[in-house]
């Protein structure tokens, strides 16, 4: 990548847009040698296995309950590991890739530091959580839904996405909204063959950017081998939503009040987000550590259809919590 040129460079419009519609816009960061396939082996070679995670999916988009983790041995090579997502079926969630490495550090810090100048609408936007994708043909996210305003950057191959209306019941019950953001489930959500007529679709290709609403519902399915960086971000005005959502769970919600407002401007928004805030100090709302419950009876094997192979018994896989606390006990 030239550095005369900027790596992103979007007119008037698609920085005012930015987060309020979906769009997808262009970028260079394509170009970087971060994402040749020696630095990527290099990089599955060195991860460390706490941070990095697989899963293996179906064909059916409304079968979500065919997404599973995938144990991946401590002693499997990043050559390995890559010949296994280049020929399988596998998702590879590269994760805190922001505090793994300086170079990806300062890149993602760049992106949002741009964003943030020309975007005053977010105020002040803040990197927050980052990982690299790396997954297999014809591989596919399931219909999901992330708690914080994120976007996908895309590097390598096609892959089609879906992004459906922001904050309508209709694509995401508000129980499941709540529950979302209060980790008592995972981001997958049930899934309706006739929501995909009220969607954008978009093919992605190297140098695209897909952006959607704060807590817009997506789906994604891959034409061949992809590579993404996912990069999710932090405002002040993602915490007024997060701070109402966990009010209707944990207090509305356990009084047994049905009605409860999404609201998030005037005095009653603040009066939730103030309640949930002080009474949390006090006695803090249980929050479930999903991370615990990756158990599995597969493991990554580039030699084995799929590039999985079957254990002879279910195990934490290498990215549990349980089974990192056991390690370092």
């Amino acid at each position: 990548m030239s550095e005369s040129v900027a790596p992103i460079e979007w007119n008037s419009q698609e920085y005012a847009s930015f987060g309020t519609i979906a769009q997808v816009n262009k970028h260079r960061y394509h170009e970087l040698p971060l994402f040749e396939d020696e630095a990527l082996i290099r990089l599955l070679d060195d991860y460390p296995r706490r941070w990095l995670q697989a899963f293996t999916m179906g064909v059916d988009p409304s079968n979500a309950s065919e997404w599973k983790c995938v144990d991946i041995n401590e002693s499997s090579t990043g050559s390995e590991l890559w010949d296994a997502v280049k020929n399988g079926r596998i998702w590879f969630n590269i994760t805190h890739i922001e505090k793994y490495s300086k170079d990806y550090e300062q890149l993602i810090e760049g992106m949002y530091k741009h964003i943030g100048v020309h975007c005053p609408h977010l105020q002040n936007p803040k990197a927050n959580y980052s990982t690299l994708l790396i997954s297999s043909p014809k591989a596919q996210v399931y219909y999901h839904l992330d708690a914080e305003p994120n976007m996908l950057w895309h590097l390598r191959g096609q892959k089609k996405v879906w992004i459906y209306p922001a904050m309508d019941t209709k694509f995401v019950p508000q129980n499941l909204l709540e529950d979302i953001y209060a980790g008592e489930i995972d981001e997958n959500l049930p899934f309706d063959p006739s929501f995909d007529n009220e969607a954008d679709e978009y093919l992605l290709s190297p140098g695209d950017v897909a952006s959607w609403p704060h807590n817009g519902p997506h789906r994604i399915v891959n034409q061949d081998l992809n590579v993404s960086l996912a990069t999710s971000y932090y405002t002040p005005v993602v915490y007024k939503r997060q701070y109402v959502q966990l009010a209707n769970r944990f207090l509305l919600r356990g009084m047994g009040v049905k009605n409860r407002s999404m609201a998030e401007e005037g005095v009653v928004p603040s009066i939730k987000r103030f309640s949930y805030r002080a009474i949390n100090k006090i006695r803090p709302f249980k929050r479930v550590d999903r991370s615990a419950g990756y158990v599995t009876d597969l493991q990554v094997d580039p030699d084995s259809p799929l590039g999985l192979r079957k254990l002879d018994e279910p195990q934490q896989a290498s990215f549990s919590s349980l089974r990192q606390a056991t390690t370092a006990t």
